[in-house]
């Protein structure tokens, strides 16, 4: 008896989540991870006159016009900068952030060009050298996602939409091999290697001033690693939406499923019912 193929045949059968499912799953988890973080948020902004903020997360964004530019900004704004935005970010009112955005808008024929630099400001409407909690926020989303599948296969957005992760060389177990894991998620982001790479060394040169980051050749490498990064993308939404596995998945040895108690229980109320 050939064990292998009736592994590879038991696989194919598993049915796909499609593009929906997994969008729904990555928001409740994000939701589920960062609204904490924003409360957490709302009450250092107000005990710190705003040197600790957030900015992203599930946020309400009002912006106006800057009425005049701050002097001494570090790093310097763009020369010849033509507009600045001053945007307060809040989680229901509540504030957990203010920002100052300088920068320089140009138009080359068909070509138009936007460099900026972004401050933080405190409540009183100071720059300041604050402190965001994002970058933690960000950190504690990946290990969050990690953790999950490894221990239950599973996020609880992905419990509530009835989808999970499996190891492709072992269907019936509750998680996923850590190292499986983790090559999921680089393999992941490998058509967005170039950009990132991009910025990292372009920071890396520079003194961080948008002037000096964004020059005319790295507008032009930029163009190039942004289409790599496009096209990656367009390719894994399509596979996604095809319900087929994924570069990612394929090379991790992983697949994205629907719950079997859930498709079981469509298909008994209508048979044949196409999977969503």
């Amino acid at each position: 008896m050939n064990t292998d193929g009736a592994h590879l045949e038991e696989i194919a059968k598993l049915p796909r989540a499609g593009f929906w499912r997994r969008w729904a799953a990555t928001l409740i988890d994000w939701i589920v991870v960062a609204v904490p973080f924003q409360v957490l948020a709302v009450v250092l902004f107000a005990t710190t006159s705003g040197m600790v903020q957030m900015h992203g997360g599930l946020f309400f964004n009002s912006c106006e016009v800057a009425k005049t530019i701050p002097q001494s900004l570090s790093p310097p704004p763009p020369h010849d900068a033509n507009f600045a935005t001053v945007c307060h970010v809040s989680l229901f009112g509540a504030a957990t952030g203010v920002t100052l955005t300088v920068g320089r808008t140009t138009r080359e024929g068909s070509t138009t060009k936007t460099v900026t630099q972004g401050y933080m400001l405190d409540q009183a409407g100071n720059p300041i050298d604050g402190f965001s909690l994002d970058w933690i926020v960000a950190s504690a989303f990946v290990v969050y996602l990690v953790w999950m599948i490894w221990k239950k296969g599973r996020t609880v957005g992905a419990r509530i939409v009835r989808i999970r992760i499996v190891d492709t060389a072992d269907v019936q177990s509750s998680g996923v091999p850590i190292l499986k894991v983790i090559s999921r998620y680089l393999a992941m982001i490998i058509g967005f290697v170039p950009a990132m790479a991009l910025l990292l060394y372009q920071r890396a040169i520079t003194d961080g001033s948008a002037d000096a980051m964004f020059t005319d050749h790295f507008f032009q490498w930029f163009i190039y690693s942004g289409l790599v990064a496009a096209i990656w993308s367009v390719l894994l939404i399509i596979q996604v939406a095809r319900k087929t596995d994924p570069v990612y998945d394929r090379l991790a040895g992983t697949a994205v499923v629907r719950d079997q108690k859930a498709v079981q229980a469509a298909q008994a109320v209508e048979p044949g019912l196409q999977q969503a």
